[in-house]
């Protein structure tokens, strides 16, 4: 057999040829804030934009600023001084300084020869714009071009909102609440710990200093070259000067946190005394991923800054930042516990420390001129979250999890009619600029730079890099400087066709919503035709104006186009585009998959398993082409492929569950899963097991467990009870499976057992491990009681907020669950309105209404009959309820009414759901085949 591999950019407009018949720790914490802006306030915010941007006469060159805080007694209150380094291009009246709720106490203007000669002129008048978070002065006579320094005097108070400058505090090992400081500036929230000019193009030197108790430690950006004592007995940590940095990049600390560090002295990370065991795994990934991307980018960090430190946060609501030479994490995101943190915890923090590495470069030594342009922070970033943990562990495969991680996942989100183009403005206030972060600045960018990339080829696209970084160093950038390197890269490389240029090809990607599909048919004299469509995932558009310049790769399976021969595009999915094809040849790739599996490549296997998936169900392939080529997976024996199912699987068995045919669809999983299931021991884990090894028994034992296979739930029960005995620890990496399905058959005792494991964990990554699995339990007493604790019930449990939000959702694992949820927000959502706000109640709404499959669920008279609960320390009497509408009902007051409208609608798409073309097709398939488990 020849494999012959073709590579080439197509731009083919929709309907030139006629075709033949035929989803980072890092972005959860902006997820909390969809739905609190209406999109009507945003559009009409992004024509309102300059309103709220700063002059461009006045640029800062340096800050000098002096803070002082007694946060370890827990007083919110502090206060400061800024030097503001001003160099005024044009003649002014006017200053504008960005302020977000301080006091400003006083204000001095001088001018400057750049030196240490500085006059005083006058002390100014101000006013104060809260709309637009500015301070205005004004000045007597206007002052002409130069430089001057503007002395500012303030006082504030620590947020609690994690956000700005903000306290949080943590329980030490004798149970003490202890208080610390600490920073999150990104978007533009440094204005709220001191004023400021807050755009990111508007980059300058900072000096801090920090008058801190002793017992606590300062840290920031830069190392400290002093401590001096007063008077107080209070110290001034004195910190050296930043390079030109953007302000939402500066960062300071203050606690009593304990640091390891590396040989060399340049590399620390930080967390609280009762956790600082858990830290030596981020400093070897630190160190090893640091050394990777000097080695690669030819760029070595040290000859931008002298050091990096990593903090480990109790509440960090950003999950994790890149401030420079300080990045910041959520503890469940940096800390590693061996023999407690699960494979996948451990993928998570060294993925995310390479990711705000990466920022290192991308991001703050070269940073977004706007937030328009956010995906050449965070898209370079997301591409090396997982190629700088690649380099740094190349043996466990991490940049082979691209796909199934990252473009996989928005490719679903980007087919929307409500998407955006990766260059993208919303305006300027606090919550548009915040709605850009998603996952079109974060996952598109990185999978459209990831073509970009593998287009180029590695030798041209590193040497790109260098020319970008190096040519607007300290600097700020927009599309047109990512589009000038590539420029220069590709002349003469013979890249692009003749008549596209880098721009051209570029901004066809970059300001251009959605993306395309390729359709690829034969003719019959051999020829291929090619043509492009956008494709959406609820309809064909086959008028659709928008034309990509699409990079494409074809492998033949023979060497000339025979009939009888495959051809498969888009060879291991590098490029950003779904590809369709004629009948004929979808139905020898199906063949090849059932007969040769391993002749289509890996990745292959897994962008053909979610294409047809997704083109079925936008209608522009049969659902039955999809189903016949999911047969395959028995033969299926790697995690990626697996991984692109499971999307499938979940989505059908979600839509059968409660239907006729639901045992046929029972019979259809246990099918395709059953022979690589007896290859599996689903309850340890060898020493040479490789990360996909892990991945794939995770993804197979929770389908087989789910599906109720006999041995699944036998030995994920013996081996929590022999756990419980204190005979047998479970291993942290199948854990997630055994704790949840072996609670489903258990006894009482091992619920108490997890419960009481994670009332003592510090662990935060175990922690939500056990919270899921005490979720898990089909046991409806057990579910009321656990439920409960979210709230406080008549036992009071150590969760934080978030972990409360994780006890309500982890019990949407099973109609049980639901159930007792919908029964504990009929009774209880006063609290969680107050307590965890309008779009957590609304997430939980939704997705109750999103499990309504039958009209029972949804209509059944209420039964509410009382019962006492003793559930070890639990004692309450419940009310019962099952339905949907009584739920709706009784929130209708509290939740916006578009959301009660939108509940009732996705339940009624689900009860409609077995009669539409998708219901109709599978019930038909399950029928005809009569699958038999293997």
């Amino acid at each position: 057999m020849l494999i012959r591999l073709l590579v080439s950019v197509v731009v083919i407009y929709t309907g030139l040829l006629t075709a033949v018949s035929a989803v980072h720790p890092v972005q959860k914490s902006w997820k909390a804030l969809e739905g609190t802006v209406d999109t009507n306030v945003l559009d009409q915010a992004s024509a309102q934009e300059l309103r709220y941007r700063l002059p461009s006469y006045i640029v800062p060159t340096h800050y000098k600023l002096y803070l002082e805080t007694q946060v370890h007694t827990g007083n919110r209150s502090y206060s400061g001084s800024v030097d503001i380094h001003l160099d005024v291009q044009q003649q002014t009246k006017t200053i504008y300084v960005h302020n977000r709720g301080l006091r400003i106490l006083s204000n001095e203007l001088y001018s400057s020869d750049g030196g240490e000669n500085v006059t005083f002129l006058e002390t100014l008048r101000y006013t104060e714009d809260q709309e637009r978070e500015f301070v205005i002065f004004s000045i007597r006579r206007a002052i002409a071009p130069a430089r001057y320094i503007l002395h500012l005097n303030f006082e504030g108070q620590l947020r609690t909102d994690e956000d700005g400058f903000y306290m949080s505090s943590y329980r030490d090992a004798n149970g003490t609440r202890r208080y610390l400081a600490s920073t999150q500036f990104q978007a533009i929230s440094a204005r709220s710990a001191f004023p400021c000019l807050d755009e990111p193009a508007l980059k300058a030197t900072v000096s801090i200093e920090i008058k801190h108790h002793p017992s606590y430690e300062a840290i920031s950006n830069m190392p400290i070259y002093a401590i001096a004592g007063d008077t107080d007995g209070y110290v001034v940590s004195f910190f050296e000067t930043t390079p030109r940095m953007s302000i939402y990049l500066v960062a300071f600390m203050v606690s009593d946190f304990e640091h390891t560090s590396s040989e060399e002295g340049r590399q620390r990370v930080y967390a609280r005394p009762n956790a600082i065991n858990q830290t030596l795994y981020a400093l070897d990934a630190g160190v090893l991923i640091m050394d990777a991307l000097d080695e690669y980018l030819g760029l070595p960090y040290g000859d931008f800054m002298p050091k990096v430190d990593q903090a480990a946060l109790t509440q960090f609501s950003a999950g994790a930042m890149e401030n420079w030479g300080l990045c910041k994490y959520r503890e469940e995101y940096l800390l590693y516990e061996p023999g407690v943190t699960t494979f996948r915890s451990q993928t998570t923090i060294t993925t995310i420390i390479a990711h705000e590495y990466a920022h290192q470069w991308f991001g703050n030594v070269v940073t977004n001129k706007w937030w328009s342009y956010l995906w050449l922070n965070e898209g370079f970033a997301t591409l090396y979250e997982y190629m700088a943990a690649d380099m740094a562990y190349p043996e466990r495969q991490y940049s082979d999890l691209f796909n199934v991680q990252v473009l996989q996942r928005v490719l679903i989100t980007d087919a929307e009619e409500s998407t955006r183009p990766m260059t993208f403005s919303r305006g300027a206030t606090f919550y548009a600029i915040v709605s850009l972060f998603d996952s079109i600045a974060y996952l598109k960018a990185g999978s459209v730079l990831q073509m970009f990339r593998l287009l180029l080829s590695d030798t041209a696209w590193r040497q790109m890099l260098r020319i970008y970084l190096e040519g607007n160093e300290f600097g700020a950038v927009s599309t047109d400087e990512f589009v000038d390197a590539m420029a220069e890269v590709t002349d003469g490389l013979d890249l692009l066709p003749a008549h596209v240029d880098a721009e051209a090809f570029v901004k066809s990607w970059v300001e251009q919503a959605g993306y395309p599909v390729l359709e690829l048919r034969r003719t019959d004299r051999g020829e291929i035709l090619l043509s492009q469509d956008r494709f959406y995932s609820n309809k064909i558009v086959n008028d659709d104006p928008t034309v990509w310049m699409i990079p494409y790769t074809i492998m033949e399976q023979g060497d000339s186009l025979q009939a009888d021969e495959w051809i498969l595009a888009n060879v291991n999915q590098v490029g950003f585009f779904r590809v369709n094809y004629d009948t004929a040849n979808w139905n020898l790739l199906i063949q090849a998959l059932m007969d040769e599996t391993e002749t289509i490549p890996t990745l292959s296997r897994a962008q053909l398993v979610d294409d047809a998936f997704h083109l079925a169900r936008s209608n522009r392939i049969d659902l039955l082409t999809t189903l016949e080529l999911m047969r395959y997976l028995r033969h299926e024996r790697e995690y990626p492929p697996w991984e692109a199912a499971n999307r499938a699987i979940n989505y059908f068995y979600n839509r059968m569950r409660g239907q006729p045919d639901f045992t046929l669809y029972h019979i259809f999983v246990d099918t395709i899963i059953g022979d690589v299931f007896v290859t599996l021991d689903i309850n340890s884990v060898l020493p040479d097991e490789t990360l996909f090894d892990k991945y794939l028994r995770q993804v197979i034992s929770t389908w087989a467990c789910r599906m109720e296979i006999e041995s699944c739930l036998t030995d994920t029960r013996i081996a929590l009870e022999r756990e419980v005995s204190g005979d047998e620890r479970v291993h942290p990496d199948v854990s997630e499976v055994v704790y949840c399905y072996g609670l489903r058959t258990s006894t009482t005792s091992a619920f108490q057992y997890l419960f009481g494991k994670l009332q003592a964990s510090e662990n935060r990554g175990e922690r939500l491990v056990l919270i899921n699995a005490l979720g898990c339990t089909n046991d409806t007493e057990q579910l009321n009681a656990y439920l409960l604790t979210a709230i406080g019930g008549d036992l009071q449990v150590n969760f934080d907020l978030g972990e409360r939000t994780s006890v309500l959702t982890s019990v949407l694992a099973s109609r049980e669950g639901v159930d007792a949820l919908s029964s504990f927000l009929i009774d209880n959502y006063t609290y969680v309105l107050s307590t965890l706000g309008v779009n957590v109640l609304n997430n939980l709404v939704q997705n109750i209404a999103a499990r309504t499959n039958t009209p029972e669920e949804e209509q059944m008279v209420s039964i509410r009959q009382k019962e006492t609960l003793h559930i070890h320390l639990f004692k309450r009497r419940f009310v019962y309820t099952f339905q949907l509408n009584t739920l709706l009902q009784e929130l209708q007051l509290v939740l916006p009414a578009g959301n009660i409208a939108a509940a009732r609608s996705t339940a009624s798409r689900n009860l409609a759901w077995p009669s539409t073309r998708e219901g109709v097709t599978l019930s038909y398939f399950l029928e005809r085949y009569g699958v038999q488990p293997a």
